[in-house]
């Protein structure tokens, strides 16, 4: 039950994200991988007890600062996703202060 309700709100929330990917979207986003790719049926997903899930995708900034480029970004979850949040790292070197050196 609880992997039916994973595979419900992950795919609620990654269909959410590829919405993002249009020029009038306030942070635009394009989606590069998901748990989904090459799945037939939902279920599937959790079928093998994976315990972490892997997002990528590509996010372009409209700040002053950032907007010259896009950035590549992996969101790992973890199967008690969306209890426990997403660990965010930019794959994509990036100086900002709330990003480490390693991109966490």
């Amino acid at each position: 039950m609880a992997s039916s309700k994973l595979n419900k709100v992950l795919y609620t929330d990654i269909t959410r994200l590829k919405l993002l990917d249009k020029e009038s979207a306030e942070i635009r986003f394009r989606l590069k991988e998901s748990p989904f790719d090459g799945i037939e049926d939902q279920d599937d997903l959790t079928a093998g007890k994976r315990e972490e899930f892997f997002v990528i995708g590509q996010i372009f900034p409209k700040s002053e600062i950032y907007r010259e480029r896009s950035y590549l970004i992996e969101m790992k979850l973890k199967r008690t996703f969306p209890i426990d949040p997403p660990e965010v790292k930019f794959l994509t070197k990036i100086y900002h202060p709330n990003v480490r050196k390693d991109g966490k």
